[in-house]
């Protein structure tokens, strides 16, 4: 009995340590398992936040993914060595210079080199492109936003200066702004080069504008990747481009300009009103005049302001002046010019000096140096001549002697005077007349040279330079005002 109750006692005791150990165990378990769900929980929650973002990471990357050849094979087509990607500046930050970055890089590997701006730094590119004639722009338009973004940074920016490339990349909810833009969105011109891809679609749009709150929209090309891009208009930017659909141009003139001037009933005249003509119907277009200036235009460097019609057109006032005017790259900085229809030299036309001389260098001026190097080689190589023949003839004179009698003798020749003795032997007979035959063609040569060039009026300019002109003051120095040739002599002056 003892025994057993010895037993009881150890199993109570036992029961108790294995109900501590437990407990312990439980106790110490407990945090393990909070931390446990903590995290299970914090997990679940990272998950749902983060499956948007990998969904939208993947969705650029497939994005990504379909426009690679296609961007590389617009290029190629373009021959543009450089490229300038545009995008908006969002959320999607991370994703969208991940997805321009592996463009980039493809392009790198095709040889072609390529940096990214947002919409805001549009006009910062310049510093880019300032050795680019035609630098070309990819815009990658994201969303709505972006949409605003890249017509705001248009809206002061020169659009024919470059070529773009409008990539639309997401699926409109509501307006549709790639197929039916409203507006003039992005601020195109008549000669604005801009191709739009919608999406994934195959076909490639021109976007251009003729009326200033219009866009115009034509299929031009078809892309795929197995043969790349085919062309399904096959002639140029501007046949492309000959119907400006009854446009009227506010148009300003010249007064006393010999190429277009306004006749009393408001019809065009001039040398090129013809061809004036015939422009407007091909073109369908009309012009209102509606204003008539003094002068062509100039700018003032002191009012830091334009004068006459390059005044109109850069305030807008006027779309085209109808006159000829002549390119300078002051101008060529605020206005455009046609192409050139007549090419003029620039001359300084002045009054017909009244006094003329003749210097008495007048009479060696009738034959060239080398003439009369020649005249003085023949006088030299006879004198040296006659003596061998004197000499073998018996004549007993020393050989200084005879240079000297020979020399005398055929200057005398030249000035048309005869011998004191003339010669029995037949070679000096022979030498003499040959000498006399060439002094008489010399002379005649002569005569009639220095005749012609002293009855010539030799007129003498008391001016040779600018400055002198300015110092002499003989003469006053007349151009048009407002014009290019003013311009040219004002510039001058100033800088001198």
């Amino acid at each position: 009995m003892a025994d057993l109750g010895l037993f009881n006692l150890q199993i109570s005791m036992i029961k108790g340590i294995y109900s501590s150990i437990i407990k312990i165990i439980l106790l110490a378990s407990k945090p393990i398992i909070l931390l446990q769900i903590m995290f299970v929980e914090r997990l679940k929650i990272l998950v749902l936040l983060l499956l948007p973002k990998i969904a939208r990471s993947y969705e650029f990357s497939s994005i990504g993914e379909e426009q690679f050849p296609f961007i590389i094979d617009i290029c190629k087509l373009s021959t543009s060595k450089s490229v300038i990607f545009l995008h908006y500046e969002s959320i999607k930050e991370m994703e969208m210079t991940t997805m321009i970055f592996k463009w980039r890089r493809a392009l790198s590997r095709e040889g072609i080199a390529s940096t990214n701006l947002h919409f805001s730094q549009l006009h910062k590119s310049s510093y880019y492109v300032k050795q680019i004639v035609r630098p070309y722009y990819i815009a990658v338009i994201s969303n709505n936003n972006a949409i605003n973004a890249f017509s705001l940074a248009t809206s002061t920016f020169d659009m024919s200066s470059a070529m773009w490339l409008v990539i639309f990349i997401y699926k409109e909810h509501g307006f549709d702004y790639c197929h039916n833009p409203p507006g003039n969105i992005f601020h195109l011109k008549f000669d604005s080069e801009m191709l739009v891809r919608c999406g994934t679609e195959n076909i490639l749009r021109e976007w251009y504008s003729v009326d200033t709150n219009l866009i115009e929209i034509n299929d031009v090309a078809i892309w795929n990747l197995e043969k790349g891009i085919t062309k399904m208009v096959t002639n140029s930017l501007y046949d492309r481009r000959y119907n400006l659909q009854g446009l009227i141009m506010k148009a300003v003139t010249v007064k006393g300009s010999s190429f277009i001037n306004v006749k009393k009933n408001s019809e065009l005249g001039g040398i090129f009103s013809e061809l004036l003509n015939q422009i407007c119907i091909t073109l369908n277009v009309s012009f209102d005049i509606v204003s008539e200036v003094e002068e062509f235009g100039r700018w003032n460097p002191n009012k830091q302001t334009w004068s006459g019609a390059i005044a109109e057109l850069y305030s807008g006032r006027a779309d085209i002046s109808l006159s000829g005017f002549s390119i300078t790259s002051a101008r060529l900085n605020v206005v455009d010019f046609t192409l050139p229809i007549s090419y003029t030299k620039n001359l300084l036309v002045m009054q017909e000096p009244e006094k003329f001389g003749i210097k008495w260098s007048s009479h060696f001026l009738t034959f060239t140096n080398s003439v009369w190097i020649a005249i003085l080689g023949i006088l030299i190589a006879s004198s040296i001549l006659f003596i061998f023949l004197k000499i073998h003839n018996g004549t007993d004179r020393k050989i200084g002697c005879l240079f000297i009698d020979n020399f005398l003798e055929i200057c005398g020749i030249l000035c048309q005077q005869g011998l004191a003795d003339f010669p029995v032997r037949s070679s000096l007979r022979i030498a003499y007349f040959s000498l006399f035959l060439l002094v008489t063609v010399l002379s005649a040569a002569y005569s009639a040279g220095l005749i012609s060039f002293l009855t010539s009026t030799t007129h003498i300019l008391p001016f040779h330079s600018l400055e002198s002109f300015v110092e002499d003051g003989t003469y006053q120095l007349a151009v048009v005002r407002g014009s290019a040739y003013y311009d040219k002599f004002a510039v001058s002056i100033i800088r001198t």
